[in-house]
């Protein structure tokens, strides 16, 4: 037996280790579910969970670099995967009763409407995952609070992760294409937790779903076939363009853009250098103005685009200096908190400012003809990408200026899409050189070793918590019970109140979104108390009655991940002393008072 055969058998043995570890941290995740809420889906999911997870994706990573042998490396692909998507999804592994307390709570409202037939499809601008979550859950007989997870923590995931990792193998010609392709892809870079994230928020999915728009696109531009507007993946590019408009119609038209200035730079060079490779590639032309038919018939048939258009215009003439506001009120806070913006942005930001810098070597690279005449079509796409970026990246100046709130942070999510990929094929440039330079295993530790460090760093912003200073975005059953029965048995003409926002989210979730708004007329749909009513004179600041609502969820947040920043707890206490406050129920996750107007 030679050292290759013994070294194959090790990778054979350490890859099976690995399934088998993984398999056990899943299983021991599975049976310690949460029973409450949890402050940090971390800190709470067993270790045993994440030495597995950390173990696997080590020896996934040395396989995939080593490339011993296809079967091998396929199953270290695997296992990547796997081990990625267990962190992921992880909320549905510890059994959460749902994930996501925003905007997802509103989309679960639409997707029951949709599914009661209260609202048709047509009447929902991105009906694409509320129509996909009503499916699965009469395929499978899962709940719709399930479906609204694996979509946007299993389906979506994967295809951003393969397709990112898919476009950057096709751009290269090295053997490190493909390893470095999916580990960038793993990263998801795309997703910022500030305005992108891994819960049923239809624009996140459509910034993932990009991924895959861009691989097709890349097939398409560097086809052979004479009839490549008929080709099957000119009809799929097509296929999957025009459904990007209903799965969100914001970054459909960032996609629409990319397609028609692609167009438009191959018709300059058609014009300019005939003899070029671009000018000799087919035009996305079609799919462009497809898309852009279908969204301009689409858009205008529902008032809230419209109407954020004209607010967008309007803003960024008149009021794009409240922006400043905004960042300066949110960098308080966190110095209060004994943080700071710097920390932060290392935490959310660092390895999406390694990708972009990497990406800005490699355009500058192209743009003065140092990259390899060999690749001329990959030199191509490069070239594009460099052109796509300045509309791109305008957009999100845009909607910075434009004072519409984090809304810019969606914009630089799409963007970032892009970024992983040239970032990643400069990434493939640097280890096909180290390769050339340095021993086999020195580049294979190399491998290992940076893009660790990398997930490690993107793996801990998954999922918000207190290290990044965000509240675990776990909803309860019980809370959900709590509301149901408030919303039950309240007197009709009593107005709701809760923390921050008001009770809105559940509102949306229980009667539906489109009900919700369209004619129930809820009384306290936003009202949300101060941290200075709440502290100080809730008992006597209302007119009128009022119903409290209280989760455990609003402590553990407030007192102990906030240390009472807005609500104390001597708020909370005063609940339970005040005679005009009366409790009327208890779940152990939601209290409900009765505020007397005495």
């Amino acid at each position: 037996m030679n050292s290759e055969e013994r070294s194959q058998i090790a990778t054979a043995i350490a890859l099976t280790v690995g399934f088998i570890s993984l398999g056990i941290g899943v299983l021991v995740a599975y049976t310690n579910p949460a029973t409450e809420y949890e402050l940090s889906i971390y800190a709470s999911t067993p270790l045993v969970f994440w030495i597995a997870v950390i173990f696997a994706t080590a020896v996934s990573m040395a396989a995939v670099a080593s490339q011993k042998d296809k079967v091998l490396t396929a199953s270290g692909y695997i296992l990547a995967l796997g081990s990625v998507i267990s962190v992921v999804s992880l909320p549905l592994i510890r059994n959460y009763y749902y994930y996501g307390a925003g905007d997802s709570m509103s989309h679960l409202g639409w997707a029951r409407e949709i599914g009661s037939g209260v609202l048709s499809p047509l009447g929902l601008l991105y009906p694409g995952t509320h129509i996909t979550a009503n499916y699965m859950s009469e395929v499978s007989g899962m709940g719709l609070t399930q479906a609204l997870q694996w979509i946007p923590m299993v389906i979506y995931p994967l295809i951003g992760m393969v397709s990112i990792g898919m476009c950057i193998a096709y751009l290269t010609d090295s053997r490190w294409g493909l390893p470095v392709g999916i580990f960038s892809g793993l990263l998801l870079v795309p997703i910022n937790k500030l305005s992108v994230h891994i819960i049923s928020h239809p624009s996140s999915q459509a910034i993932l779903f990009f991924g895959f728009v861009l691989f097709l696109l890349f097939l398409f531009l560097t086809q052979q076939s004479e009839r490549t507007l008929l080709s099957p993946i000119s009809l799929l590019l097509l296929l999957v363009a025009l459904s990007m408009v209903f799965i969100h119609p914001q970054e459909a038209m960032m996609m629409i853009v990319t397609l028609l200035t692609i167009a438009g730079v191959q018709l300059v060079f058609r014009r300019k250098r005939p003899s070029s490779e671009i000018a000799g590639q087919p035009l996305p032309i079609l799919h462009g103005l497809a898309a852009l038919s279908l969204f301009a018939v689409w858009v205008p048939q529902h008032a809230r685009p419209v109407d954020r258009f004209s607010f967008v215009l309007d803003s960024f003439f008149e009021q794009g200096s409240t922006t400043g506001t905004e960042v300066e009120a949110r960098t308080g806070s966190l110095a209060t908190l004994g943080a700071s913006v710097e920390e932060l942005f290392v935490k959310l930001f660092l390895v999406t400012l390694i990708f972009s810098l990497l990406g800005i070597v490699l355009l500058l690279l192209n743009l003065r003809g140092n990259l390899p005449d060999t690749e001329t079509q990959r030199n191509s796409i490069i070239t594009y990408l460099t052109v796509v970026f300045f509309p791109l990246t305008m957009a999100v100046g845009v909607v910075f200026l434009a004072n519409q709130g984090d809304h810019y942070f969606r914009f630089f999510g799409f963007l970032m899409v892009p970024v992983t990929i040239v970032g990643g094929v400069a990434l493939v440039e640097l280890f096909s050189t180290l390769d050339l330079r340095l021993p086999r295993a020195a580049t294979v530790s190399s491998f290992v070793i940076i893009f660790m460090l990398l997930l490690s760093m993107q793996a801990a912003a998954f999922h918000a918590s207190p290290y990044m200073y965000q509240p675990n975005k776990q909803v309860t059953e019980a809370s959900f019970d709590g509301y149901e029965f408030a919303f039950e048995h309240r007197n009709e003409e009593t107005a709701f109140l809760s923390f921050r926002k008001g009770p809105r989210r559940f509102i949306d979730a229980y009667y539906g979104r489109y009900t919700a708004r369209a004619g129930l007329d809820f009384p306290g749909y936003r009202h949300g108390v101060t941290g200075e009513v709440f502290n100080s004179n809730i008992s006597t600041h209302y007119d009128e009655d009022r119903y409290f609502v209280v989760r455990d969820t609003n402590y553990k947040n407030e007192v102990i991940m906030y240390d009472g920043l807005q609500y104390t707890q001597e708020g909370f206490d005063q609940l339970e002393r005040q005679r005009s406050i009366h409790k009327v129920t208890d779940n152990g996750e939601v209290r409900l008072y009765l505020i007397r107007n005495s």
